[in-house]
């Protein structure tokens, strides 16, 4: 195969990815609203008397997916919280009452970003959020 032929079917195989990842981006908010609905699922459980800890493992494990998801699709703010939400699980005990309000505030504002469809970084209200949630979480 010629080099030409070479660099045209790797460009047609990116074209073909690009257009792959487009689709399903514009699918992407449909999955953040059903993710964002599996977080208050498995928060719901702390009602009905599961172990804080079992929750919070539940929650990482959804916002672990949201985190790694939401920038592939365009929704970097979503990222940054779901980063922010998984880091703070991770680095301490947080089944406090104090630090499970943390986890909820995140909880909250991932579904307000879902309800409003703020995608990319949410300019300057993402700032305020990401600026909000560094400050509860250190």
């Amino acid at each position: 195969m010629a080099e030409a032929d070479t660099k045209a079917s790797y460009d047609e195989m990116i074209a073909q990815a690009e257009a792959a990842v487009a689709a399903l981006r514009d699918s992407y908010r449909d999955q953040l609203v059903s993710d964002v609905a599996a977080l208050f699922n498995v928060w719901s459980g702390l009602e009905k008397g599961a172990a804080p800890a079992e929750v919070l493992k539940g929650v990482h494990g959804v916002a672990h997916n949201i985190k790694g998801q939401g920038g592939s699709f365009g929704y970097d703010l979503v990222t940054s919280i779901g980063a922010s939400l998984c880091d703070y699980i991770r680095s301490g005990d947080r089944t406090m009452p104090e630090a499970l309000n943390v986890v909820f505030a995140h909880i909250k504002i991932l579904k307000t970003v879902a309800d409003n469809n703020i995608s990319g970084s949410g300019d300057e209200l993402g700032e305020r959020i990401v600026a909000k949630l560094h400050a509860l979480t250190h």
